[in-house]
């Protein structure tokens, strides 16, 4: 040690002792880096494991709501079919029941009309022909049964659409 030491004595002896301090300095720096670069990774690594975590709970509360809204949406469909086809029935039983000649009768224009609200499109200019050729009521009837059934069906497609966005976004949010 004390030959070592020896290499430090005359003009650049002090150069040298800079040098070993600079050399012990960068030594400690690097040590500290790397020791700091470890907790920093294993912080990060703790991180995206507590985000894999809650992503994983964000994912079972979203399925759990997506199965809750769509049985309940089944289940509403189920009872609008229920509630079409005893409509429908009894329709058929009323159209049969009353006798063309006192059927109400509905002219040309008063289907271009429901046509065009059924459709959502502005109504036609009136024709020539509006007067002529009329359609009996009961013979509209089933046509605006099956209309209103889809009209529900589309209504409760929209609600559970609606509920299952407000469940997927409190899943989401929740702690």
């Amino acid at each position: 040690m004390i030959a070592l030491l020896g290499l430090f004595s005359g003009p650049y002896a002090v150069i040298a002792r800079l040098a070993l301090v600079g050399i012990a300095l960068a030594v400690a720096a690097a040590t500290g880096w790397v020791k700091g670069n470890a907790h920093g990774t294993q912080k990060l690594i703790d991180y995206q494991a507590a985000q894999t975590v809650q992503a994983a709970r964000i994912i079972v509360r979203q399925s759990e709501a997506t199965e809750r809204v769509v049985t309940k949406y089944r289940d509403r469909v189920s009872v609008i079919e229920g509630a079409t086809t005893t409509i429908e029935k009894e329709v058929v039983r009323y159209v049969d029941s009353k006798p063309l000649a006192l059927a109400c009768m509905l002219d040309n224009r008063w289907v271009r009309l429901h046509d065009s609200a059924a459709l959502a499109v502005p109504a036609p200019a009136e024709r020539a022909d509006d007067a002529a050729g009329a359609l009996a009521a009961a013979q509209a009837l089933p046509t605006i049964t099956r209309n209103y059934a889809a009209a529900n069906r589309n209504a409760a497609r929209l609600e559970s659409l609606q509920e299952w966005i407000r469940a997927q976004i409190k899943a989401t949010n929740a702690p």
